[in-house]
């Protein structure tokens, strides 16, 4: 009777990992969507602020890290020097990603900007898989193709009106390959059991001591801001940063990279959204269609991956404590 109590108690407790393990990969993708949202309203912010990306780039980190600092506090993720030299590769690509971008926003239009911050999925993926170990099934391999030329034909189609420039489609591109080995480094640290409250924190502590010196030599000064320009750069701070980099970071240890990548491409449907709505930059009929197939295409993604889970079906080993351990 021992025996058969023992081995009760052995499959209900298995059991029971697995249900919390699919529970906390639901959570982690609901957590890259709200991401996905605040990312896109992030160029929005960065566009409507009268200062230069390097000013905006200096002043927002600096508001993000005490805010950090007492969220790992308070999620008992204590800032160590192994977690300082866990971030120091993130933070110095989180650096390059977050300052290009800014620049790129303000340089060339924001259609090409998101276009061209659009192909990330595609080297995400193709470094992940034997980096991670992670698999995609064909349908969800095709259902990130058509996404991809969905938001090419999103895009693309309010290029010619845009005020776009080869400078700063470079700049973007610059962004594009940091904003990879970004979220790359993110992945190798949550697998190795970095916590997520500590680690985000440090990479904005590294990204603000980096670009504070170029902002003092080649920024703008504050002193011109407005209540509207501090209320934007808050919110670029507290909301797209914070809120926004720390799910996304908590994330990462839960869902397969390649797949939220991919959802992250509505940040492209969001942002150009809010260009029509605040900047005039209407959508046209073609635009509509091709987000609204963005939109489709995440969600069959992610319905694929959660029935993967529902399965018993693992890409990798994602079970961990919420945001603390």
């Amino acid at each position: 009777m021992d025996g058969v109590t023992a081995a009760s108690s052995a499959y209900h407790g298995a059991r029971a990992r697995v249900t919390d393990r699919v529970g906390d990969t639901g959570i982690g993708y609901a957590a890259v969507v709200v991401t996905t949202i605040l990312w896109g309203i992030g160029p929005l912010l960065v566009r409507s602020i009268d200062a230069s990306p390097l000013t905006i780039a200096a002043t927002r980190n600096w508001i993000a890290v005490p805010v950090l600092f007492v969220v790992a506090r308070l999620a008992k993720a204590p800032f160590t020097w192994a977690v300082m030299k866990a971030a120091l590769v993130g933070g110095v690509a989180f650096t390059f990603a977050q300052t290009l971008g800014f620049v790129s926003f303000q340089e060339t239009s924001l259609a090409n900007a998101v276009l061209i911050g659009a192909i990330a999925p595609v080297l995400i993926a193709v470094i992940a898989v034997p980096m991670f170990g992670e698999r995609l099934t064909r349908a969800q391999v095709a259902l990130m193709a058509i996404a991809m030329v969905a938001v090419a034909v999103f895009v693309l189609s309010a290029a010619d009106t845009s005020g776009a420039t080869i400078e700063g489609d470079l700049f973007a591109v610059g962004s594009l390959f940091a904003q990879t080995a970004y979220l790359l480094s993110v992945k190798r640290a949550r697998v190795a059991g970095v916590p997520a409250a500590a680690y985000i924190g440090g990479v904005f502590l590294v990204a603000a001591i980096l670009v504070t010196p170029t902002a003092i030599l080649w920024g703008t000064s504050l002193s011109g801001w407005n209540g509207e320009d501090w209320s934007y750069v808050v919110a670029l701070a507290v909301v797209v940063g914070c809120v926004g980099h720390g799910l996304m970071t908590w994330a990462q240890k839960h869902v397969n990279v390649g797949i939220a990548s991919v959802i992250i491409l509505g940040t492209t449907v969001v942002s150009a959204v809010g260009g029509w709505v605040f900047f005039g930059q209407a959508l046209d009929a073609a635009q509509i269609v091709a987000g609204a197939v963005v939109l489709a295409t995440i969600a069959g993604i992610l319905t694929i991956q959660i029935r993967l889970q529902d399965d018993g079906i693992t890409l990798v080993d994602l079970a961990e404590a919420p945001f603390a351990e």
